[in-house]
């Protein structure tokens, strides 16, 4: 069943409406895909924010079953003297009324009537309430005094709250929550942080009402009007004046306090004068206790003052006005029905930030990781190109052999005798390649002894790329954006990322293609210099090409399309102008797609997501990769990093905005009624 309050809001609909399934909010697109709702995808942004509109709607949910009055204050200010004068004389024995400021209370107490300890439901409900707020469960404060107040004075314990019993309070219909001086440092407290106060703010979310206890003397000090004016919910507040001295009127203490909290509203005002001045019986109201007891057991006698002049004689103070009375002043069930809608207005504030929260989060995650793509690209772009800043291609075993075929078709009927005899070399290399390293030396030794090969060999060793390599453009990029460790090590991923791309990165000419370029080449070459080349350079260049990264170990020949003529023995035959044609034409149709394929493997190993980096090739000007999208096990980006991609319901999200901006309308409606 919905819980309302009085005036017919109810936290439950508002919460059934942030965690409808049926109205998915945002979509995660990646690394998985799943619609979520309000609460759902909260959860997954910003978990922190989710578990405090959690915690605020369970208290908003049930606060009316137990108005908790919390009483709070500055060093020796009163308030366990007031919560004493509340207490029957067992429970106030175990307060430590009057002691000095590090024998007093250090820890929060929460002193409930004994008809609530017997009603087990509401019994567990506040333990739901205390283990909210200070996230352990409470302490039973002993029964023997003397026991007790060692509990109490206990500052190791301050994050653990105590809860006791006691009869009196059942007449009054409220609990007392006895908070810690909020003045004092706790133990390695930065500068300008104050975690007392930061606590009791905490514990305030839970209560009904809070009473400020503070001395006469502290009423201008700052940290009163700090605690009241940004520490304390807009629950009901009453300030009770300690320690007046006579015979300075009420009244007044009264407008100096209004000063003082800076407001022209009205204010619940007690006040008490120092009962250890015997001056000050006279200014009492004739119902002061103080008067027939000894000077070790007076209790302030707190009455509530009127504002107007005149109206604050004794004779004139009835019993009606003691803070005994509080509950007919302030009934406990309008405190918690005022609370409530200030934590049903809290509440919906949460969503309404939390909302634009997770658009923005949901941007900032987008643009954090098209970020991280684009420095990858950069250090990327830097490995693949040379100093010149010409594109490095791959070359494979395809490659060579798809070139040396379309060069054999297209050649010179008076050359094709003399390539069918060379034929054998290129073929012998890339079987070896395929059959393993050990078959190298035995099955092409002449080549590996042939004096061009050597200086192929050291040439060509230059232009590997290594594992070593991957390792500083990863580096590199973490370095740039900042999202690992300087010294994480890469070597995994490196290592994943070569093997990968020597292996799956097969981007080829078609037959058609390549016999173009042959044709232009062979077009462009005399007979003679044709037939010398032949013979001289071009099959051990082909084979070079094809064994120099095999025999260097973990690693891929990148060279550049000038180079790769170069190592053939074109350089020297083809006019620059040529060059330059078969040096764009690799490019385009080889070595652009090579090196989106190599950036969008490099992409997957880091952990980022398909989509970012195609929409950042794309931009570039270069072709969707076609090498399958794989992550890795294990990927930085989604196991350290956290990534995720997401996508917000503009509709969703505008119809959600437009419900909360009613409920918070009515809700504000109520609060002024």
């Amino acid at each position: 069943m919905k819980r309302k309050n009085s005036q017919g809001l109810s936290p439950n609909a508002l919460w059934q409406k942030l965690n409808d399934p049926s109205a998915p909010l945002v979509e995660q697109v990646w690394p998985e895909e799943k619609k979520l709702g309000f609460l759902d995808a909260l959860r997954e942004m910003d978990d922190r924010a989710h578990d405090r509109m959690v915690t605020t709607f369970r208290i908003a949910r049930e606060f009316n079953e137990v108005p908790i009055l919390a009483v709070a204050g500055p060093i020796n200010g009163g308030k366990s003297s007031l919560v004493g004068s509340f207490l029957s004389a067992a429970g106030r024995a175990r307060v430590p009324i009057g002691l000095g400021s590090r024998q007093g209370t250090q820890r929060f107490v929460l002193w409930i009537p004994r008809a609530w300890r017997d009603n087990a439901a509401v019994f567990d409900r506040l333990h739901e309430f205390l283990g909210l707020v200070f996230e352990q469960p409470p302490e039973c404060l002993a029964a023997d005094p003397a026991t007790a107040r060692e509990q109490y004075a206990d500052v190791s314990r301050f994050s653990s709250p105590l809860f006791a019993v006691d009869d009196h309070l059942d007449r009054h219909g409220i609990a007392l929550l006895d908070c810690p001086d909020m003045q004092r440092l706790q133990e390695n407290e930065r500068e300008g942080e104050n975690l007392r106060m930061q606590a009791i703010a905490r514990a305030a979310e839970i209560c009904a009402g809070v009473v400020v206890v503070t001395p006469r003397s502290q009423l201008e000090i700052r940290d009163l009007a700090d605690l009241v004016r940004q520490r304390i919910p807009e629950a009901v507040r009453i300030y009770a004046v300690n320690l007046m001295r006579p015979p300075e009127p009420p009244e007044n203490v009264h407008e100096e306090l209004r000063r003082a909290l800076n407001t022209n509203e009205a204010i619940l005002c007690y006040g008490a004068y120092d009962f250890l001045v015997p001056s000050g019986f006279g200014y009492s109201p004739a119902w002061d206790g103080n008067r027939d007891r000894p000077e070790g057991e007076r209790i302030p006698c707190f009455f509530r003052i009127d504002p107007a002049a005149g109206a604050n004689r004794p004779e004139q103070i009835g019993p009606e006005r003691s803070i005994l009375r509080l509950a007919d002043q302030v009934r406990p069930a309008v405190m918690g029905q005022k609370r409530q809608r200030e934590l049903i207005g809290d509440l919906i504030g949460q969503a309404r930030r939390n909302l634009a929260a997770l658009t923005s989060r949901a941007e900032t995650d987008r643009a954090r990781l098209r970020r991280a793509a684009e420095e990858l690209y950069a250090a990327a772009h830097d490995l693949m190109h040379d100093r010149d800043g010409r594109l490095r291609l791959k070359m494979d075993p395809e490659i060579v052999l798809s070139f040396k075929e379309s060069m054999e078709r297209t050649a010179p009927l008076h050359l094709k005798p003399v390539m069918a005899l060379r034929r054998r070399v290129v073929e012998r290399a890339a079987e070896v390649v395929r059959q393993g390293r050990e078959a190298i030396a035995r099955a092409v030794p002449w080549i590996r002894a042939h004096g061009r090969y050597r200086v192929l060999q050291k040439r060509l060793r230059k232009q590997l790329i290594q594992v070593a390599d991957i390792e500083k453009l990863l580096y590199r990029w973490a370095v740039a954006t900042r999202e690992a460790p300087p010294d994480r090590s890469w070597n995994e991923e490196a290592r994943g990322i070569l093997e990968r791309y020597r292996s799956e990165e097969r981007t080829n000419m078609s037959r058609d293609e390549w016999d173009a370029i042959a044709r232009r080449i062979w077009r462009n070459t005399s007979k003679l210099k044709a037939t010398v080349h032949i013979f001289g350079s071009f099959f051990v260049g082909l084979a070079a090409v094809i064994l120099i990264p095999f025999d260097g170990g973990a690693s891929v020949l990148g060279i550049t399309a000038l180079e790769l003529l170069g190592v053939l023995g074109f350089s020297g035959l083809l006019a620059a102008g040529t060059l330059r044609m078969l040096d764009r034409e690799l490019n385009e149709k080889v070595g652009y797609r090579q090196f989106s394929n190599f950036v969008t493997l490099a992409a997957d190993h880091i952990g980022l997501p398909r989509s970012v980096v195609e929409e950042l090739l794309r931009e570039k000007g270069l072709f969707n990769p076609s090498v399958k999208s794989h992550l890795p096990q294990r990927c930085f980006g989604i196991s350290d990093a956290g990534w995720r991609l997401y996508r917000i319901d503009p509709a969703a999200a505008k119809e959600l905005g437009r419900y909360l901006e009613r409920w918070e309308k009515e809700n504000h409606a109520l609060e002024i009624a």
